[in-house]
């Protein structure tokens, strides 16, 4: 660990980096893809596998790219060590992983972080979600809009008080039963709402263990990512949603105490293990029934009172705020919009589930399509719950290249045109 250590506390390129100024210099991009291979190299048996691979950071003003390696259809060259060029309008930018110019690439979108674990910790997390396939994972996601009602905001709040307090106990005895106590918030929130237990475990395989590698992977001592998980804690509260975040904050907890008692517990995940009985079991979680009345005294215990006097608030105002939705996507003119063959890149922070068969609002979103390229800041869109549908409110302006409306604009490709129903809304059509 000192090794790697000791190459984070000469990053004094980090500001260089996280400037993002059209030009980054050629040895700090070089210096930050020598800090990830080290980190994978140092940490490869944590899957059994050096996870190190191809990376592209993008400057997202700009569209430069910078890769240590090239690609397969010659949109970069090498240029001082590094490999270069633009990247087409129509790839959305993000945190991410996806396939361009024949390679599976992990995406890290400037500015980077500035500190050199969190930098580390960020991507060898995508590094992770492009190496899952040969690790025999195949995840799946599910919706996990429950956790924007009231009482599944609620107890998931709970568990995470109960975590954040096993973090800061003294004794391990102590901690474990912190940990218990999460665990039943976490049981009796999967009780009341069905199919939840199986959606929540969806994300967490998919997040939860990429954000515990890039966090195993990092750097920090053990003492720096328990006090580094309390501060991720304390923040993810002012979280404006739930619903696609949570999985990043839990597992790694679990994951923290799981290595203290097995070092390769996460080896014995499978793409169908059910993370919530894996800790369950490991932390002497019982299989009993839960009463409402023993959990409402327990949550006494972390601060329930407030939590619940608080999620009750936004439940009020956040009714008035869905049925404002409801009408702008679903009762007023709009347009709609058939996805075929779509890519896309979205704010996790600043989205809104409506019913399970109405959808999602995204408030910031660019989906890219064989009819063009939506970029949506602040005006919203509906993205339907089959995924099959996009909608935006009512055009503004419409012309064979260009269609805007209020805080969205779409770049239309040609073959495409939008025509008016008799009902007054709008569908985006394609010529014959």
């Amino acid at each position: 660990m000192r090794k790697l250590i000791g190459i984070c506390l000469m990053s004094l390129f980090a500001e260089a980096i996280s400037a993002a100024s059209p030009q980054i210099p050629a040895d700090s991009i070089s210096l930050c893809f020598a800090q990830v291979e080290e980190a994978t190299s140092r940490y490869s048996m944590l899957w059994d596998k050096d996870i190190y691979g191809p990376i592209l950071i993008v400057d997202p003003a700009s569209r430069e790219v910078y890769a240590n390696v090239a690609d397969r259809e010659g949109h970069l060259s090498l240029n001082k060590g590094i490999y270069r060029g633009l990247l087409p309008r129509e790839v959305p930018i993000a945190n991410t992983d996806f396939e361009w110019g024949g390679i599976h690439w992990a995406m890290v979108k400037m500015p980077l972080p500035r500190d050199c674990f969190d930098r580390v910790d960020l991507i060898t997390h995508e590094l992770f979600h492009v190496a899952q396939s040969s690790l025999g994972f195949h995840f799946r996601t599910e919706e996990n809009s429950h956790l924007d009602h009231r009482e599944g905001r609620l107890y998931l709040r709970l568990e995470l008080v109960a975590l954040q307090e096993a973090l800061r106990s003294g004794r391990y005895t102590r901690a474990e039963e912190h940990l218990r106590n999460a665990l039943i918030f976490r049981k009796f929130r999967h009780q009341l709402y069905r199919g939840a237990e199986t959606a929540e475990n969806s994300l967490e395989l998919l997040e939860g263990l990429a954000t515990y590698t890039g966090q195993m992977m990092s750097g920090r001592d053990k003492w720096q990512w328990r006090e580094y998980l309390i501060r991720r804690l304390s923040d993810f509260v002012h979280t404006p949603t739930y619903v696609r975040t949570f999985a990043y904050e839990t597992v790694p907890v679990y994951g923290f105490f799981l290595y203290q008692k097995d070092n390769h517990w996460n080896k014995e995940i499978e793409s169908e293990s059910d993370l919530t009985e894996v800790f369950s079991e490991a932390f002497g979680m019982d299989k009993r029934i839960l009463l409402q009345t023993y959990v409402k005294q327990l949550a006494e215990e972390y601060n329930g009172r407030a939590i619940a006097d608080a999620e009750l608030r936004r439940e009020l105002s956040n009714s008035a705020r869905l049925d404002i939705y409801r009408r702008k996507f679903l009762e007023e003119p709009h347009l709609e919009i058939k996805l075929e063959d779509m890519n896309m890149s979205f704010d996790l922070l600043n989205i809104v589930p409506l019913d399970e068969d109405e959808g999602t609002v995204y408030h910031t979103i660019q989906i890219s399509d064989r009819w063009g390229i939506l970029t949506v800041e602040g005006g919203g869109a509906l993205l339907r719950s089959d995924w099959r549908w996009v909608i935006v409110s009512e055009p503004l302006e419409i012309t064979e290249e260009r269609v805007t409306g209020e805080g969205w604009i779409i770049e239309l490709n040609e073959g495409y045109f939008i025509e008016e129903t008799p009902a007054g809304d709008y569908l985006m059509s394609k010529k014959k």
